[in-house]
């Protein structure tokens, strides 16, 4: 759960705590590239814009998470999933170096894809490889690791650990933590048996 539906819940909430700090970055981003400071309802359709690309993001995850469950498997697409939130983490973590909201935007996207595919395949890939008596405690560990998220997204962002303006992009790029977890962890993992067995036919490995 650490790099599935724990980074759902994580990212919905560690936006929050540098909304201020970010829009002001979109202004003074703004102000040195066109030397006219943005007005108060554009940053605000501009911030609305990078938190709108997370869902949009979860949206595209969904539709390509049932293809790439069949056609990679339910353990190699959560490994590969992990791709999108090093892609996210890289974008946000430079943008300010960079100096491109756009940045941030695109970032938000690809975090969103990475959620849309976790939370659609991490809960098939338990129901299928888990023991039959655990198998209702196990699938509801992935309720646990979203609230778990919600929790330390909101931890991480105070103002002692990464809340604080000079901090934002580490803030917003340390979801590449649960990311490399889970790189490190899953592939000990055995694949579904149900994928090797209906989508594969390799009845000998499934057993």
């Amino acid at each position: 759960g650490i790099g599935g539906t724990f980074q759902y819940g994580y990212n919905i909430s560690v936006i929050n705590a540098p909304a201020s700090y970010i829009q002001t970055f979109m202004n003074t981003t703004w102000l040195e590239r066109t030397g006219v400071p943005l007005e108060s309802n554009v940053i605000l359709l501009l911030w609305s814009f990078t938190v709108s690309a997370y869902p949009l993001g979860g949206l595209t995850g969904a539709v390509v998470a049932g293809p790439m469950a069949i056609m990679l498997g339910r353990k190699m697409s959560l490994l590969l999933n992990n791709v999108f939130v090093i892609i996210a983490a890289t974008l946000s973590g430079f943008s300010r170096m960079a100096k491109s909201f756009e940045m941030i935007m695109l970032s938000r996207f690809f975090t969103g894809v990475n959620a849309g595919v976790s939370m659609n395949i991490q809960p098939m890939y338990l129901a299928e490889s888990a023991p039959k008596k655990l198998r209702g405690a196990v699938a509801l560990t992935s309720a646990s690791f979203t609230a778990l998220g919600l929790v330390l997204g909101q931890v991480v962002g105070l103002r002692e650990l990464l809340g604080e303006e000079e901090s934002w992009p580490f803030l917003l790029a340390s979801n590449v933590v649960p990311a490399l977890i889970q790189l490190t962890a899953l592939p000990w993992f055995p694949e579904s048996p149900r994928y090797l067995l209906i989508d594969c036919g390799d009845k000998e490995s499934c057993i």
